[in-house]
């Protein structure tokens, strides 16, 4: 398990179904999961995915946008 909020962690797994299926283990694991770089970055691209393709409204970041955004900063913070 990585080391966010209850519902960081929904929203990321949610991005990760979506769009890296191959890294929802980190979030099904029981051990805790150090986020290095390369893994971090691998994380904020999956949502970085998500929210091109459903977290905008028009040019605009709609409510599930900010949200996403929002991830992608709390994930930078593990290993920045």
């Amino acid at each position: 398990m990585i080391a966010l909020s209850k519902k960081s962690i929904e929203l990321l797994l949610q991005c990760l179904k979506n769009q890296r299926p191959d890294l929802v283990y980190i979030i099904d694991s029981e051990d805790e999961i150090v986020v290095n770089e390369e893994l971090g970055n691998q994380l904020r691209e999956s949502v970085s995915d998500e929210l091109m393709i459903n977290g905008f409204e028009g040019d605009n970041p709609n409510k599930y946008g900010l949200s996403l955004e929002s991830l992608i900063d709390e994930i930078g913070r593990l290993f920045m």
